[in-house]
C-alpha cells in the first residue's frame, strides 16, 4: 500500500489550473463557432445578394420583352398595311408574311407565359412587419436569418399566387404550419407559411391572381400573418423591390 497525500494548498492550485485550462479551452471554441457562423452567414448574404440581382434582371428582361413586343406589334400592323395583297405571298407562293404572322403569334406566347411565371406580385396587401436577414428570436431572443417577408393579416384573409407556377407542395410540420410550396421555373420558388387553409394540392398549375390559401396562425408562430418567401436556386432573397402592388 502507498499512500499519496497533497497539501491543501496543491490541492487548490491543481484546481485552478484545470479551471483556467477549461475557460481558456470554452473561449477558444465558443470563439472558433462564433467566427464559423459569421462566415457563414456572410456567404448566405453573398449568395442572397446574387440570387436577388438574376431576379432583378429576369424582372427587366420582363419588362423589355413586353415593351418589345407592344413595338413589334405596332410594326407588323405598318408592315402589313403597307403591302398591297399580292404581295402578302412569297416568290415561291408560298404566305410569307401569314407565316411570320403565326411564327410572331407562337413566340409572343411563350414570352407571355414566361413573363407570367414570374413572381412580381403580393400575395397580400399590408405592411412587412419582419423582412429578409439577421433579427432577434421572439422565442429564443438570440440572433437569427429570417428567411422571409412576415405580413400581419387577419385570419382567413385570401393568399394569391404572385405568378403562374406548379404546387410543388402542400404540407404540415410544427415549424411552418400549414404551407403551400410553388414552383414558377428558372430555380424560382416561393413558400407561403401559418396558413389556415389551403385550396390547392401538388401538382396543380396555378395562374398569377388566383387563390391558394388563407391566412392562418398555425405551426410556431406569435400570431396571425403571411410568411412569404421568394427562392432562387434555394436561395431566399428579399423580393420587396421586385413587387408590383
Amino acid at each position: 500500500m502507498r499512500r499519496l497525500s497533497f497539501s491543501k494548498r496543491a490541492i487548490l492550485f491543481w484546481l485552478s489550473g484545470w479551471a483556467i485550462m477549461l475557460s481558456i479551452g470554452g473561449w477558444l471554441i465558443g470563439d472558433y463557432i462564433w467566427v464559423k457562423y459569421q462566415r457563414e452567414v456572410q456567404d448566405l448574404r453573398v449568395k442572397a445578394q446574387a440570387q436577388r440581382e438574376r431576379l432583378s434582371a429576369l424582372q427587366g428582361q420582363a419588362k423589355d420583352i413586353q415593351v418589345l413586343l407592344v413595338n413589334w406589334k405596332g410594326v407588323q400592323k405598318k408592315i402589313q398595311a403597307s403591302l398591297p395583297p399580292k404581295r402578302k405571298a412569297s416568290l415561291n407562293g408560298h404566305p410569307a408574311v401569314e407565316e411570320l404572322e403565326t411564327s410572331l403569334t407562337s413566340l409572343q406566347g411563350e414570352l407571355e407565359r414566361l413573363i407570367a411565371f414570374i413572381p412580381s406580385g403580393w400575395p397580400v396587401d399590408g405592411h412587412v412587419s419582419s423582412g429578409v436577414g439577421m433579427r432577434r428570436s421572439p422565442w429564443t431572443g438570440k440572433p437569427e436569418f429570417h428567411s422571409g417577408l412576415d405580413i400581419p393579416k387577419r385570419k382567413g384573409t385570401p393568399v394569391y399566387a404572385p405568378g403562374d407556377g406548379v404546387v410543388e407542395s402542400v404540407e404540415k410540420n410544427k415549424v411552418n404550419g400549414r404551407m403551400v410550396v410553388l414552383n414558377h421555373g428558372q430555380g424560382i420558388t416561393t413558400r407561403y407559411a401559418h396558413l389556415s387553409k389551403t385550396h390547392v394540392k401538388k401538382g396543380d398549375k396555378v395562374r398569377k391572381g388566383q387563390q391558394i390559401a388563407n391566412v392562418g396562425n398555425t405551426g410556431k408562430s406569435t400570431s396571425s400573418h403571411l410568411h412569404y418567401e421568394v427562392r432562387v436556386n434555394g436561395v431566399p432573397i428579399d423580393p420587396r423591390r421586385n413587387l408590383i402592388k
